[in-house]
């Protein structure tokens, strides 16, 4: 009887080791992954800040003003008047855009056929 609680302690500590070992490989793996997300977001942020910089840059005054008088002739660009700014009140309505009668299912194929009883 003790020889086969023994070979049970032994069979269980083997059992809860390779248990712990597989819980630490595991931790491991995942340290890894989370250290490499890590490296990524930086990266990522890191060329958010690039972009940022290169937009202030491309968006300068001074930059702009040299291209609309280079490009004048072609964009034909005119100051904007104060008329021009209106409120939202003051738009007209979009137009409603109905369908002839009798005019072919813009939709199409699957999405405009009828449902199939079965």
């Amino acid at each position: 009887m003790v020889r086969y609680l023994n070979i049970l302690f032994v069979a269980a500590v083997v059992v809860g080791a390779a248990t712990v070992y597989d819980m630490k490989l595991a931790a491991k793996k995942s340290a890894t992954r989370m250290a490499e997300l890590q490296r990524e977001i930086e990266a990522e942020e890191e060329a958010i800040q690039h972009l940022k910089a290169e937009w202030s840059l491309l968006n300068q005054p001074d930059r702009l003003q040299q291209l609309v008088a280079r490009y004048n002739d072609y964009l034909q660009l005119q100051p904007m008047d104060v008329h021009q700014i209106v409120s939202a009140e003051e738009l007209p309505p979009r137009p409603v855009m109905l369908e002839p009668i009798g005019a072919p299912d813009p939709m199409g194929g699957y999405a405009a056929a009828k449902p199939v009883v079965r």
